[in-house]
């Protein structure tokens, strides 16, 4: 299966003339998308997103009555 993202990282002036990186990770073509402050939070959030698709693709693949 493949899943495709767009990110999107730009800086935004803190406190005292300080930068920090922010960015945007969106789901393609779905549409979902998440903010996030730092590298932790990326990879939080993308894996949040991957793994939602595998819940819905283990429901979907269930043999009839819904029993694994």
């Amino acid at each position: 299966m493949t899943r495709l993202f767009t990110l999107r990282l730009w800086q935004e002036e803190a406190n005292a003339g300080q930068t920090e990186w922010r960015g945007k990770v969106q789901a393609l073509p779905e549409g979902e998308a998440y903010y996030f402050r730092d590298w932790l939070g990326l990879i939080g959030r993308l894996e949040t997103m991957l793994n939602t698709e595998r819940v819905e693709i283990t429901i979907r693949n269930l043999p009839e009555g819904g029993e694994a």
